[in-house]
């Protein structure tokens, strides 16, 4: 049993399956019946006027979104608004906000003010010595100790 083949001109030959007298000749007509002679024309989507209402709605309640949500440019301020807060206001923001004055150093604008030095000879010149004395002493340390 372990070495016999099957050749397949030995196999009995017949086919299992019948077909009935004309049945391919018959088919296209068949085929051809269960086919609508003209096929149903569906639109892609319906119309209504009730579609049409919410469409209209959706799209008024967008653009009133938009109109209340959308920021509003501010222009810049001129000089004279700016001239009118006083130095306590100034300071007072600063404090509230927590900003030093070593943060605003960090600004472009006010290093390239410090850049000529009348302009840090007048900001020192209110300045007590033992002030300076102190904050200079603080940052030696601070730049010791790291």
């Amino acid at each position: 049993m372990k070495d016999k083949r099957i050749r397949l001109d030995d196999l009995e030959r017949h086919v299992p399956f019948e077909v009935p007298d004309g049945y391919f000749d018959k088919l296209p007509a068949i085929i051809q019946a269960r086919i609508p002679a003209t096929p149903e024309r569906r639109p892609w989507v319906s119309w209504s006027w009730q579609r049409s209402a919410a469409l209209a709605a959706a799209m008024s309640l967008i653009i009133a979104l938009v109109w209340f949500t959308y920021p509003q440019q501010q222009g810049p301020l001129g000089s004279e608004r700016l001239s009118q807060v006083s130095n306590e206001a100034i300071l007072e923001y600063l404090a509230d906000e927590n900003i030093s004055y070593y943060d605003l150093s960090e600004n472009n604008a006010v290093q390239t003010a410090f850049d000529t030095d009348s302009t840090v000879m007048n900001y020192l010149d209110g300045l007590d010595r033992d002030f300076l004395r102190n904050q200079l002493s603080d940052d030696i340390l601070l730049d010791e100790t790291i």
